[in-house]
């Protein structure tokens, strides 16, 4: 039994319960180990309503995503549950409208506000006030289990002293299972290293020519609203994107987003980088949704393309003296990416 299937019962509530289900979904990475992505605008936005409707108030949209931006790692958190995410998601999950979408709309002092379902809250003849509760007390001990997981990462990092230990934990976060958000933070920390000792030569005018080492940054957080750059080269000004897609549609698409900008790829698919080249073009041209021509002209854009054979590759060439560096490196972006330093 699942803890909210235990709160559920202590709560006197049935396991069909649309709400009970839904927070059975969305709190999964408590079971997932530390490394599984957390999804918490939605249980916020969803905190936040359930709270008022305690408390027998009504609050300004403005305030009440001020709320949950105060709650544990939702200091980035942006307005769309609250508009029509969390509603829209409920909707396409449950197939319910109407007063059974838990959010909705109202005005506070001539100002636009947001309200819980009452509706929602009552289905299946429960007490609305029961349900409310159980609402704020599932997530709240769901926040407490993240909280407890993220730690252990970090006390896993922590851990960390020889090579043999650190190519264990990039073993781990290039599982086939583990969260995209650390396969994006250990992918990036072990090609910022890759690149460490790699240099051009770059001036204005042939007499200012110097020798500039290559830097790789992190442009923002996993799935954040970036454009879907992930990593930028320095000098080099090269674009890099973390995927586990082989769909072409998709790279095609962002091949656009960026006016048809050259892009490197990192992919979490354990086949070497030129066969999974060759794998998206082939499928391009089978699909008959792009001329021939056009294929080659996106084919022609990808710069550079890591996968999981290049990435293990790297790992296993890495120097003795780069282990407190890299562990470091992981150390920060991990709390970066999962908003503990916010």
């Amino acid at each position: 039994m699942s803890f909210i299937q235990d709160q559920a019962a202590t709560y006197g509530l049935s396991n069909e319960n649309l709400l009970v289900q839904y927070l059975e979904r969305k709190t999964r990475a408590a079971t997932r180990g530390s490394k599984a992505r957390r999804s918490l605008g939605n249980l916020y936005a969803l905190y936040v309503i359930a709270e008022d409707y305690l408390a027998d108030r009504q609050s300004r949209f403005t305030d009440l995503l001020a709320r949950m931006r105060d709650l544990p790692f939702g200091s980035k958190l942006q307005n769309h549950p609250l508009d029509n995410r969390l509603n829209d998601e409920f909707a396409r999950q449950y197939g319910v409208s109407g007063d059974l979408l838990p959010v909705v709309a109202a005005t506070v002092d001539g100002q636009k506000a947001r309200t819980i379902s009452e509706t929602l809250l009552s289905n299946g003849e429960n007490d609305p006030r029961t349900v409310a509760e159980f609402i704020v007390a599932a997530i709240d001990e769901y926040v407490g289990l993240i909280t407890e997981k993220q730690t252990s990462v970090l006390d896993e990092l922590e851990q960390i002293e020889t090579l043999d230990a650190l190519r264990e934990f990039f073993s781990e976060s290039f599982a086939q299972n583990a969260d995209a958000r650390l396969f994006e933070v250990a992918s990036y920390a072990l090609l910022a290293e890759f690149y460490r000792d790699k240099a051009v030569f770059v001036g204005d005018t042939r007499e200012t020519i110097s020798q500039r080492p290559l830097q790789l940054f992190k442009t923002g957080r996993t799935n954040a609203n970036d454009g879907g750059i992930d990593f930028v080269l320095r000098p080099l000004g090269r674009f890099f994107q973390v995927t586990e897609t082989l769909d072409f549609t998709k790279y095609f698409l962002d091949f656009e987003k960026v006016n048809r900008f050259p892009v490197s790829f990192v992919i979490k698919v354990d086949q070497p980088a030129e066969k999974v080249v060759a794998r998206i073009a082939d499928s391009a041209k089978r699909s008959g949704k792009y001329e021939r021509g056009l294929v080659d002209t996106y084919m022609s854009l990808f710069e550079e393309v890591f996968t999981l054979v290049d990435l293990r590759r790297i790992a296993d060439e890495l120097p003795e003296d780069s282990v407190n560096r890299i562990k470091e490196e992981l150390r920060l972006q991990f709390q970066l990416e999962y908003g503990l330093l916010d």
